[in-house]
């Protein structure tokens, strides 16, 4: 029996026991392999999503209330741990979430799902303190370049495929003409079909003629001059259109770099004040030694007895 004979449902749970990272290669085999692989990437990155939002629950709940003792928790690195991988998953999903829903790709790094559920486990098996540096280390370096790699090679074709097949379509098109990144939150559509404004000037040169004797001369040039400005007015708007929209990604972009550098500064913060906590604990004499020097500095001079 051949493997593609098999059902679907048998052929994603086969799927499943395989890592994300290999059931990303294994798309390259077929078609039939690329339609499961998707499925089986897109129902893995949601997983991640669920069983993270879960494990973060339940380490919330061990933590205290009070900030001064959630600090020195031993859960508290792990809770350090979680919040970053939040901040890497809203990443993901602000990159491929869009191109998910239009059916147009899938979660594509399965790497990067192998590396976070790794991670979840880690977690979930271990209650010692972990040093968030060195357990996300993988996982940003490697995140980062999916969503790079992303952005520059693959989301510019989708884009371009995706104003094609808006052109090709005749019914609503959206008013925003902008690229792909409007679509989410832009979804203000018009009833009326798309004007080829050179189908207009063609229907108008030829009614001239059968419109001379009806029509003065001046309200056709004053007609034809009006739908030339409205068509100059309408480039420029697309082009303001398509600047502030490039703007507007770069500034995206710029915020969530900004946001993942401040939670991984916290982090190391955080760390970094355990470790002087720690360090001040364990040297009890010297704390001594220093409350000593101090109340003695502190002291009145003795004065001398009078002879």
């Amino acid at each position: 029996m051949n493997l593609l004979d098999l059902p679907q449902t048998v052929l994603m749970d086969i799927f499943e026991y395989l890592p994300y990272d290999e059931v990303a290669k294994k798309r390259e085999v077929c078609t039939h392999f690329n339609y499961t692989g998707q499925q089986v990437l897109n129902l893995g990155f949601t997983k991640i999503i669920l069983e993270h939002a879960k494990i973060f629950k339940r380490i919330k709940s061990m933590l205290p209330r009070r900030e001064s003792e959630r600090r020195n928790h031993p859960l508290s690195r792990h809770s350090d741990i979680l919040t970053s991988i939040e901040t890497r998953i809203s990443m993901l999903t602000m990159t491929y979430s869009k191109f998910i829903d239009l059916n147009m790709c899938c979660f594509i790094p399965g790497r990067v799902l192998d590396e976070i559920g790794e991670i979840l486990r880690l977690l979930l098996t271990t209650s010692k303190p972990l040093r968030p540096h060195e357990v996300l280390q993988e996982l940003r370096d490697i995140s980062s370049m999916a969503i790079e790699h992303f952005d520059e090679k693959i989301a510019t074709d989708f884009k371009q495929e995706h104003r094609k097949q808006l052109a090709e379509s005749s019914g609503t098109r959206l008013l925003v003409c902008g690229p792909l990144g409007d679509i989410s939150f832009s979804g203000v559509k018009r009833e009326c079909q798309p004007v080829d404004h050179a189908i207009v000037q063609q229907a108008i040169v030829q009614l001239a003629p059968l419109t001379a004797g009806n029509q003065p001369t001046s309200n056709r040039s004053r007609l034809n001059l009006l739908l030339q400005r409205q068509y100059q007015q309408q480039r420029l708007l697309a082009a303001k259109v398509r600047n502030l929209e490039a703007a507007r990604k770069a500034q995206d972009r710029r915020l969530h770099e900004a946001t993942g550098c401040i939670t991984e500064l916290t982090t190391q913060v955080s760390e970094l004040k355990r470790q002087l906590e720690d360090v001040v604990a364990n040297t009890p004499s010297l704390a001594a030694k220093r409350q000593a020097v101090t109340s003695s500095d502190c002291l009145p001079p003795l004065k001398k007895p009078k002879v």
